[in-house]
This record gives structure tokens, sequence and C-alpha cells, in this order.
């Protein structure tokens, strides 16, 4: 019995000396128990040597002893309460890292897009509402240009001659112009030596009437 309790004893006291601070001090336990075993009476019996305690020593001794396990118990529960705080605060840490991660992940994601949309406007266009590749809008452009210059050399070549026979007609038109003015200078001409001749005549004829009314004057006179 009594080796059971000094066996008891000396646990609880590793357990709160393991608990004390580094310093010693004149109240810890281990002098405590170095002064009950010091003050005990010593007798042998059996070959064996035994301790006979004082029992206000002892209750001095176990309410000192249950003191520091109650000082331990109450670091224990502060640890354990920091811990669990601890813990808590943990958990909230990692929440908020995961609901930044999250975010961050979006804003990752948002940017990425931004990125392809960006580089769909690098490399398309819109074309009358329909959406192509630049290549094929420069290849597509580059048809219609050469198409139109085809035609606008055409056009030009159709031009150049209808010209041609615009002119040859202008020309031909001013010949026969030029012809025509003629024949009318001349067929005018004509005319007014025509009517010359006919005044002449004419005026002969008037004299020669005058000259005939004057003979016949002189024949009845």
């Amino acid at each position: 019995m009594k080796s059971t309790f000094l066996s008891l004893v000396l646990v609880m006291l590793f357990t709160a000396v393991q608990a004390q601070d580094a310093a010693p001090t004149k109240n810890t336990l281990s002098k405590q128990y170095s002064a009950l075993k010091d003050k005990a009476n010593s007798y042998q019996e059996g070959g064996q040597q035994y301790k006979v305690v004082n029992v206000k020593s002892m209750d001095q001794f176990y309410k000192s002893v249950n003191d520091s396990l109650q000082v331990i118990s109450k670091k224990l529960a502060d640890a354990r309460a920091g811990a669990d705080k601890e813990l808590i605060e943990a958990r909230a840490s990692v929440a908020a890292q995961e609901k930044q991660l999250k975010a961050l992940t979006e804003e990752t994601a948002r940017k990425e897009q931004e990125v392809q949309k960006s580089q769909h406007l690098i490399n398309n266009i819109s074309f009358f509402g329909i959406d192509m590749q630049k290549q094929f809008y420069v290849i597509l452009n580059s048809v219609i240009i050469v198409a139109l210059l085809i035609v606008l050399a055409i056009v030009m070549m159709q031009y150049k001659s209808s010209k041609r026979v615009a002119i040859e007609k202008v020309k031909a038109f001013d010949d026969i112009d030029s012809e025509f003015n003629e024949y009318k200078k001349a067929a005018r001409e004509r005319e007014l030596k025509l009517k010359r001749e006919m005044q002449t005549e004419m005026n002969r004829a008037e004299d020669l009437k005058m000259e005939l009314t004057a003979l016949q004057k002189k024949q009845h006179a």
C-alpha cells in the first residue's frame, strides 16, 4: 500500500516537475518531497526500509501536488483553448485563402477569356456582319480589287474604243458639214449670180422696152 502510494506520488511529482519553470524555487514539489522524506521516520522490516510520514505533512504535500495538477490542467486547458482558437483561425485563414484562390482562379479565367477575345479580334474581322479571319479577308479584298481592276481595264478599253469611234464620227460629220457648207456657199453664189444675171436681163429688157416705146413715138410723130 505504502509502495503504491509512493509510486503514485513519484509519478505525480515527475509530471509536476516537468510542468514547472526551469529555475528552481523554494516551494517546488521536488523540495517539498525531499523535506517530507527527510522528516519521515525510518524503520526496517523484513529486510526492507520504510518511511513513516506525518499525515499533516502528507496532506500538505498532497495539496501542493493537487494544486500543481490543477495548474497543469488549467495550462493544458488554456493550451487546448489556444490550440482550438488557432485551429479556428487556421480554418478561417484556409477558407479565406480558398476564397482568394477561387477569386484568383475566376480572375485568371476571365483574363484568359479576354486574351482569347483580344486574340480573336486581332485575327478576325467583321465584314458585312460576317465574322472571318483577317487573312481570308485580305485575300478576298485582293480578289475583289483585282476583279475591279480587270473590269476597269475593260471599261477603259471600251471607252477608248468608243471615244475613237466617236472622234471618227465627229470628224466625218465635220467633213460632211464642211462639204455641205461649201455646197451651200456655192449654191448661194450661183443663186446670187443668177439673180444678178436675171436683174441684168430685166434691166436690158426694160431698156429695150423704153427704146421700143421711144421708136414707136417717133414713128407716130
